[in-house]
């Protein structure tokens, strides 16, 4: 596995972000693929950098299109519910946490209720908030 330059790939993204033209691109799929295209015309790339550089195009997409509901709807292939997001399924992502409601507690319902709250209007899967437990008597000090 090559080097990832992460600064070459996150100024060429912000360069082709700049460069977009809004009568033209005046929809989110179409934004999205001009970004791609613009970044992917860059040929210095190596093919771990050009993954890596679709990766975090797509990420920036699904956040936007989750976010402001927009965007060419897809059917999951596992829940059956119309998605936005290209690289997950948003409502995969709620219902495997909704089943996860009754396995953890804060021992507060207000806390509970509010990281619910939070995990049912998430936008990026790997941004949850969780109620992590911890135990007093592990704490070496």
């Amino acid at each position: 596995m090559s080097v990832i330059r992460k600064e070459l790939i996150n100024v060429a993204i912000n360069r082709a972000i700049a460069l977009i033209d809004y009568n033209i691109h005046n929809d989110i799929d179409k934004q999205h693929e001009f970004i791609q295209q613009t970044v992917l015309a860059d040929k210095s790339f190596t093919n771990d950098e050009i993954t890596e550089v679709i990766r975090r195009i797509n990420k920036i997409i699904d956040r936007n299109k989750v976010l402001l509901n927009k965007g060419t709807r897809r059917i999951c292939e596992n829940c059956n519910q119309v998605r936005l997001a290209i690289s997950y399924c948003e409502y995969c992502v709620r219902n495997y946490l909704k089943l996860n409601f009754l396995n953890w507690t804060s021992g507060n319902n207000v806390i509970d209720n509010l990281i619910q709250k939070c995990q049912m209007e998430t936008f990026e899967p790997e941004k949850i908030v969780e109620w992590i437990p911890y135990d007093l008597s592990l704490i070496h000090i």
